[in-house]
């Protein structure tokens, strides 16, 4: 910073006076302290000098000629631009009178003649001093002024966007018990009319308050927990909650620490909700139309195929049983004819143990002794086999049950055995299992009321997936499908068809009662075995199916039905 500025900064003074000598004087000694100077011989030059640049203290003579000192600072004091500047006389008067005049005009200090330059020196400092920090102060009230008036504008803004909002805005500050500092409740600092509406009260009722605790334990008390958590941690937190307010129902808020509490949004969003609601009603409603869709998809298949079956097998049994019946009924006689011949045969041996060559020849050619013994065991095979032949078929009767459509007693161990008896074959060692071996625990079980061929059907179903499982893979030292039955508290039975494969997945155990869900490759199941099983047992018998399985140890599949017909559909 160079001489030149330093003087700028020190300060600006006008001296007038009449006497160049005085004037000299002042100018030298306040140059050389760094002040800027400027000189003016009469009052009326001093004015005119004063409007072409306004210094920062005025040094005043009174006695001069044309126009006194007085009445130069008259002047100065009436004008509005030019009151404001320091007036300081300087003058040789020293009476009572003289100096209340000038301070009377105007002036705000004076110094009598002859004067000392120190004086003159500390009036100018303290009267530049005065200047300065009143310029400060009126450039503070300036900027406290813009400031009010900017903070005014915004109270505005803020009110008018908060009074317009819909949403609701509040602020809280918290209240702290004084000895452990944990915060017991918040005071309301803000809030505009749609939270006063919440709170049933007027905003002015509200401000300053403290009514959230109390209002929150009303509606839900966690969220004052929450809100307390924002505040400690600084974590935000939005979230919905359910509040009975008018029309609204439904909310939603987020909420933000704001110095010692935090600063809250809150809007209305019941139609939203309303509307999602609406929607997971629809979807719940498509589910289940879809849900029953696939169960009448399955059941139409179901019942076609059975009946289709039913048709086929009680077909294949009539006309088997026709011509096995001729068979069964001839060997009885047939067995007693050929020992009548035999016999017969007998007696001419014993008659004529010597027939003629010819005859001999015949005799050892037929080996007629072998077949004499051999053809009655050939007759006894033939019977055996015709009994089995009727028992197949009566087993094939018993399962499709084709002209029973109505609730009948039946023996339960009787259609399990005919069930084993007709996937008999499935049992048989092959290339991908050894010997699958059936173990029965009966109980004693009454005669059970129930839809015979549907149940045969559970039965055969249940009892070719343990067949199916057993096939890839089991535990153990050989296959084996277990069926126990119990009778049950209640009047009810139990039937367990138990395997020991690899069992089921524990995820997938909860699909596999639903239409059309299989874990077997494409081509070996359609999904509807099981879901047709659940039907049959609950909905046609008003029992439970279970299925109990650890990946491991096997499946077993638990049948629970009622003794009598109480089924819920017939």
């Amino acid at each position: 910073m160079n001489p030149d500025s330093k003087r700028a900064n020190k300060g600006n003074i006008l001296l007038v006076d009449d006497l160049l000598e005085n004037l000299q004087l002042l100018s030298d000694s306040l140059l050389k302290l760094g002040y800027t100077v400027r000189s003016v011989t009469s009052g009326r030059m001093a004015l005119k000098t004063i409007k072409v640049k306004q210094p920062d203290v005025i040094l005043l003579d009174i006695k001069m000629p044309e126009m006194d000192g007085y009445e130069v600072c008259r002047i100065l004091k009436a004008d509005e631009d030019l009151r404001s500047i320091p007036v300081i006389f300087i003058s040789a008067l020293d009476d009572v009178f003289d100096k209340v005049t000038a301070f009377e005009s105007g002036g705000i200090d004076y110094i009598t003649k002859p004067f000392q330059m120190e004086e003159v020196v500390a009036r100018l400092e303290n009267q530049l001093t005065i200047q300065r920090q009143q310029r400060l102060l009126e450039q503070e009230i300036t900027n406290r002024r813009e400031a009010e008036e900017v903070l005014y504008q915004s109270r505005a803004l803020l009110a008018s966007v908060l009074n317009s909002s819909l949403d609701g805005v509040a602020a809280m500050q918290a209240v702290r018990e004084p000895t452990t500092g944990d915060i017991e409740d918040f005071r309301c600092l803000v809030v505009n009319p749609v939270i006063a509406r919440a709170f049933g009260s007027k905003r002015e009722d509200l401000i300053g308050r403290l009514v959230l605790k109390q209002f929150l334990m009303e509606i839900q008390p966690e969220l004052f927990d929450l809100l307390v958590n924002i505040v400690e941690t600084g974590e935000p937190l939005q979230q919905d909650f359910h509040y009975e307010s008018g029309e609204s129902s439904w909310f939603h808020f987020v909420a933000v620490k704001l110095g010692d509490g935090f600063a809250i949004t809150i809007r209305d969003i019941t139609a939203r909700k309303q509307a999602e609601f609406q929607l997971q009603q629809q979807a719940k409603d498509l589910e289940f139309t879809l849900r029953k869709l696939k169960r009448t998809q399955a059941q139409l298949i179901q019942s076609e195929k059975m009946s289709s079956i039913g048709n086929l097998v009680a077909g294949v049994a009539h006309e088997i049983n026709n011509p096995v019946n001729f068979i069964h009924g001839n060997l009885a006689p047939a067995t007693e004819y050929f020992q009548d011949l035999l016999y017969l045969i007998k007696l001419y041996q014993k008659h004529f143990p010597n027939p003629p060559e010819e005859i001999q020849a015949e005799i050892e050619a037929i080996n007629l002794e072998f077949l004499q013994q051999d053809l009655l065991k050939l007759l006894n095979s033939m019977q055996i086999g015709s009994d089995r032949i009727q028992e197949i078929v009566m087993s094939l009767r018993n399962f499709s049950r084709h002209d029973e459509a109505e609730l009948k007693q039946v023996d339960i161990h009787q259609g399990i055995d005919n069930t084993l008896m007709i996937i008999r074959n499935r049992l048989k060692a092959t290339a991908e299992h050894p010997e699958i071996v059936v173990i029965k625990d009966y109980g004693q079980l009454p005669l059970v009321e129930c839809y015979s061929s549907q149940l045969n059907q559970v039965f055969m179903s249940l009892i070719n997936n343990a067949i199916d499982s057993l096939s890839e893979q089991f535990i153990g030292e050989r296959p084996e499908i277990k069926i126990q039955t119990q009778f049950l508290e209640k009047n009810r039975i139990l039937i367990k068809i138990s395997d020991n494969g690899l069992g089921i997945l524990e995820e997938l155990q909860s699909k596999i009662f639903d239409p059309f869900f299989t874990t077997k490759t494409v081509g070996k199941g359609t999904g509807l075995g099981l879901f047709i099983c659940h039907q049959i047992i609950v909905d046609k018998h008003g029992g439970n199916l279970y299925c109990c399985s650890t990946v491991g140890k096997g499946a077993e599949f638990a049948i629970e039905i009622p003794i009598t017909g109480n089924s819920p559909s017939t």
